[in-house]
């Protein structure tokens, strides 16, 4: 028989043997796939389904040696590896499956059956942080899928096993996340912490802390049961007032800067395919949010430092609030001319945003959308919480230029910062460790 017709026979006599899958009629679908083998032993279909009729079956051993052909044929198919991972597991050779499923998800590291398999191998021998870490990674990648996301969006057969991996790592998150600041507990108490467990169980999706104010949705964390305002008394800082009166020198240096066309980095960054006019829109010729760093999720810049000392002076002398890879965030906040930050929600109001405003134009203000504008004035502190959707904008012919810089809630108390601070930290540590490459 010539090389096309086989290939037109094996495809005709594959369909028949797919209709019998699909009708049911088993026995005779798995003899079909079996005259089909016999003929093309290099087959991956016919193996692949004779392998799971076996495991059907009871017969795991027979299922891994013809998905071990299979992957012999195909060893670029994920599927084929984590089917053959569980005829290991199932035959009794776990240590082979872990194996396996180690090599697939460093091979194919968006392939979520792999992680999920990894996760039960892992679980049956008691090792829970890795069973939960693949866990997380199983369900972040089918639900981006857009599986797995509720009942409707999980194969009825599938249930189970997705409902135990959610529990897992939740029982993992938790466990962890009320840890990292138990040393904390046992050095205060349990009632100096109230709050924040509440706020930790919240994030948990364990209880129900929603602002009751729908215009402020943290995109992070909500701290409950303390004040919650758009605007805060800037002087509730201990260090305001130091920071205030280097409002000459500051603005100095800022000016400098502008004066000289220091070139400077946006203050936006942009994930890709994201649009920037969802984020930053204007009338102007160079519409732009640009911001010469201090700090910058927690980083020092040094250069930056040595270029305005008498600015770093004052920042080095005040507390400020320090969370690994976080914060500090503290920059000139240059708006451009005819610039509007559009309107936007912050992360959490565990920390609030502090402005000193070192050159005003006219006509430039930061709003709480459906609330009142700020009009900032040259030297006036002012702060406001950023979980409020807010957003700002500068309709002037000249670049406006504010210290920005984040701080701690003022109605927190020093152990409440401590925890939160091992708590974000750990949060942090966390989503890093379960992040994508």
């Amino acid at each position: 028989m010539s090389q096309p017709s086989a290939q037109a026979n094996l495809q005709s006599r594959l369909l028949k043997a797919r209709a019998l899958v699909e009708s049911a009629q088993v026995l005779q679908a798995e003899a079909a796939y079996a005259g089909i083998l016999k003929e093309w032993p290099e087959c991956v279909e016919a193996c692949a389904l004779l392998a799971r009729f076996a495991i059907e079956r009871g017969d795991p051993m027979r299922a891994a040696n013809l998905l071990e052909r299979a992957r012999a044929v195909e060893p670029d198919e994920p599927q084929l590896a984590v089917n053959l991972g569980y005829a290991y597991a199932k035959s009794g050779r776990p240590v082979g499956a872990r194996n396996l499923m180690d090599a697939t998800v460093a091979r194919f590291p968006e392939f979520h059956a792999a992680w999920m398999l990894l996760g039960q191998l892992a679980e049956g021998i008691g090792d829970r942080t890795t069973a939960s870490r693949a866990y997380a990674q199983a369900i972040k990648l089918a639900q981006r899928k857009g599986m797995w996301l509720n009942e409707a969006t999980t194969q009825s057969q599938q249930t189970a096993m997705v409902m135990n991996a959610i529990q897992q790592v939740r029982l993992w998150w938790r466990e962890r996340f009320f840890a990292s600041f138990q040393a904390i507990r046992e050095k205060y108490g349990n009632d100096e912490l109230k709050r924040v467990d509440r706020a930790l169980a919240g994030y948990l999706r364990e209880a129900d802390v929603t602002p009751d104010d729908p215009r402020q949705r943290p995109k992070f964390l909500y701290f409950p049961d303390i004040p919650s305002t758009p605007y805060l008394d800037p002087y509730l800082q201990p260090w305001a007032k130091k920071l205030a009166d280097a409002f000459p020198e500051i603005r100095a240096e800022a000016a400098q800067l502008l004066a000289d066309q220091v070139p400077l980095p946006g203050f936006l960054t942009f994930k890709e395919g994201d649009k920037v006019e969802k984020y930053l829109t204007g009338t102007g010729p160079n519409t732009a949010w640009d911001a010469f760093f201090f700090y910058r999720r927690g980083k020092r810049y040094d250069d930056n430092h040595l270029r305005c000392p008498k600015t770093s002076a004052v920042l080095e002398s005040i507390d400020l609030c320090r969370i690994r890879d976080q914060t500090p965030e503290i920059c000139f906040s240059m708006l451009t001319p005819g610039s509007h930050i559009m309107p936007h929600f912050g992360v959490t109001n565990t920390r609030v945003v502090v402005h000193l405003p070192l050159i005003v134009p006219g006509d430039c203000a930061l709003g709480i959308v459906d609330g009142d504008a700020h009009q900032w004035k040259e030297g006036e502190l002012m702060m406001f919480d950023d979980t409020f959707q807010h957003e700002a904008w500068n309709r002037s012919d000249q670049t406006r230029v504010n210290l920005l810089m984040d701080a701690w809630n003022p109605h927190l108390t020093e152990v409440e910062t401590l925890a939160l601070k091992e708590l974000v930290e750990t949060i942090s540590d966390f989503e890093s460790e379960t992040a994508l490459n």
